[in-house]
């Protein structure tokens, strides 16, 4: 019976694992139940390759006794806690494996199959300033919109006092579409089919609104300036490493442009909308901010980087991840080439995300309390080691 479970979770986890404009990296997460176990994907599994060995066999009722539990009001050690509860109510046979850290949310619902993902134009939706009318205004009455808090034991504590507030208001029945402020969608249903059903309804509603696109024009660049640019990059992060100590780990690079890059970085103003942190993911794979650099003459180019850069690491205590640079291009900065081919995609994603929130008012970042959380949590930190390994 879980062989066949399994099966179905997992070629259904490839197949929207496989769109980077619904899930990169090791975001979003998905899982099948049946009346005693849920099986949901590891911490750090790509659902793009996701295996059946891959997901955590969790136990029902030990998930469901979670809630009656009181936890402090100091969130590192109320995380930490919770999690400690989490892990224990795991199969005798997953002693290996971590749950993803939202399998709260996916116990709470009676539906077979729980679906998490990141759509970039919904993204666009959730990270706006008007994210919660527009989505009742798009998406309908039928959506449930859960705004923006820590992510963990405290979202999950969110969405289920949130659901029970529904259900009191729609005779016991339970939403089956979540939209998350800041960081993405949730569908629940019983088959693959209604799974796709769901997706479907907010994908159409959305193009049936959307009329701001990102911008996919041909845009010319000059390598050449480009491996300039690169290479001064990499020397001041080395420099800068160097001077604290850690001179033998060299960052490993990548340039890349796209039109909707070298529109975004004209200007400084124009920029300055992607300064934010956009999503979680967003922040575990390309940073919390990119480092901006204007365009100035050739000649003093070099310089004006390094100055750029050794700023931004002494203003933010950690070296930059994307180092972007207006006229020209963008600079990607990883301790692995997949960390980095990582931090450029999240970067591509996030200058869509704030195209798209042009359409509901313009974006609205999170608040600055959340990224601190995210950029210093545990949880966070081996999602994204495992899922770059």
């Amino acid at each position: 019976m879980s062989t066949d479970l399994l099966r179905e979770i997992a070629d259904l986890s490839r197949d929207y694992g496989g769109r980077p404009n619904w899930v990169i990296g090791g975001g979003g997460n998905t899982s099948i139940k049946d009346r005693q176990s849920l099986w949901i994907k590891a911490s750090g599994t790509t659902l793009a390759e996701i295996t059946q060995e891959q997901f955590v066999r969790m136990d029902r009722a030990r998930l469901a006794e979670i809630w009656s539990k009181t936890y402090p009001d100091d969130a590192d050690t109320r995380e930490e806690r919770a999690l400690a509860d989490l892990m224990a109510t795991r199969g005798s046979e997953e002693t290996e494996k971590r749950p993803s850290v939202e399998t709260l949310m996916h116990a709470l619902f009676p539906h077979r199959i729980v679906f998490h993902t990141h759509p970039t134009m919904l993204n666009g939706l959730t990270c706006s300033r008007e994210g919660e009318n527009a989505a009742r205004r798009v998406l309908g009455a039928g959506v449930l919109w859960i705004p923006t808090v820590n992510p963990g034991y405290i979202l999950a504590r969110t969405i289920f006092d949130l659901v029970e507030q529904w259900r009191n208001e729609n005779d016991g029945a339970y939403p089956q579409i979540l939209i998350m402020q800041n960081h993405g969608l949730v569908v629940a249903g019983e088959t693959p089919e209604e799974i796709h059903d769901l997706h479907a309804s907010v994908t159409d509603a959305l193009e049936a609104t959307v009329t701001i696109r990102p911008d996919d024009t041909p845009a010319e660049t000059d390598p050449s300036r480009l491996e300039e640019i690169r290479d001064a990059v990499a020397h001041a992060v080395a420099d800068h490493r160097a001077a604290l100590g850690d001179a033998l780990n060299p960052p490993d690079t990548r340039t890349f442009t796209s039109p909707e890059l070298l529109r975004r970085a004209a200007t400084k103003e124009s920029f300055a909308a992607m300064l934010g942190a956009l999503t979680p993911d967003h922040i575990v794979y390309s940073g919390h901010k990119p480092c901006y650099v204007p365009d100035v003459p050739r000649v003093s180019l070099a310089a004006e980087i390094r100055a750029a850069i050794i700023e931004y690491c002494q203003q933010e205590e950690v070296c930059p991840r994307i180092v972007v640079v207006g006229g020209h291009g963008a600079v990607a900065l990883g301790a692995t080439p997949k960390k980095t081919r990582l931090a450029q995609e999240l970067f591509l994603d996030a200058l869509q995300v704030v195209r798209y929130a042009e359409n509901f008012g313009g974006v609205s970042p999170m608040p600055e309390d959340q990224v601190e959380f995210i950029r210093n949590w545990e949880v966070e930190k081996f999602r994204e080691e495992v899922s770059t390994a």
